[in-house]
């Protein structure tokens, strides 16, 4: 039998223990896992996904008040008590925090409004229907004004993240055009606008007195007016004299 150069046969054969080869790694090198280890890991998971909640509450207050440019990761981590090092394990980027808070805004409308146009196509009254879910986005945009404010931020852009809020945003955009298409053919109020032009300016006006509250103040005279008197308002406009009733 022919060996390598300067090798020489060894004296005696190889031993390999029972399941040397064994797809299943033996347990002396891979302990099993315990139910203490899966409790261990199940409270880690737990606790970071409550400290990602944490820095998407402060986050949502940072680019609400201040915008995206002047929101710093820095002011993030103060707001959260965290270090800008665990920011950065949790979130690599600024950017990547943005789209998780924009998720959330976008997950508010969406889990409010989806059941809503769900109903609303089951009406026999398209006019009816459109105008109940006119009045529940303008109502649900005013149950947390901080999240209205964000998404109005950056619908008024031109960059990435308004591109993202956009093509999001079409869950909503989209059944809603088609019940605006249905409802125009009786109330010739409508025929002024477009679908994209009515959607704009129903954002417009439920979204502009709550990035500005002083105007809200100086339309109503009174502060804290009751929101339904402010839904009124818009419908009016939207839909006309006539129609802003239910």
């Amino acid at each position: 039998m022919a060996h390598c150069t300067g090798s020489q046969p060894l004296a005696t054969p190889l031993y390999f223990p029972p399941n040397a080869f064994s797809a299943t790694p033996t347990s002396r090198n891979h302990p099993p896992v315990t139910n203490d280890r899966r409790k261990r890991g199940k409270q880690s998971a737990e606790a970071a996904a409550h400290t990602r909640q944490e820095i998407i509450t402060a986050a949502t207050e940072c680019f609400s008040s201040q915008g995206y440019e002047a929101t710093t990761l820095r002011g993030i981590a103060q707001a959260t008590g965290l270090t800008h090092g665990s920011l950065r394990h949790h979130f690599g980027s600024k950017l990547d925090i943005w789209r998780a808070v924009a998720d959330t805004v976008l997950e508010h409308y969406q889990s409010h409004m989806l059941p809503i146009l769900q109903d609303a196509t089951q009406m026999e009254n398209p006019l009816q229907a459109f105008k109940q879910v006119v009045q529940s986005f303008i109502r649900v945009s005013y149950s947390d004004p901080m999240l209205a404010r964000l998404l109005m931020g950056e619908t008024a852009t031109d960059n990435e993240r308004a591109d993202y809020v956009r093509a999001n945003f079409l869950s909503l955009h989209t059944p809603i055009g088609l019940l605006f298409e249905r409802a125009r053919e009786q109330c010739p109020w409508l025929n002024q606008h477009t679908n994209d032009t009515f959607f704009l300016a129903l954002l417009s006006l439920t979204f502009f007195p709550l990035i500005v509250p002083g105007v809200q103040q100086l339309l109503d005279k009174q502060p804290g007016k009751a929101p339904q008197q402010q839904v009124e308002r818009i419908m009016g406009i939207l839909f006309g004299p006539v129609h802003s009733g239910p």
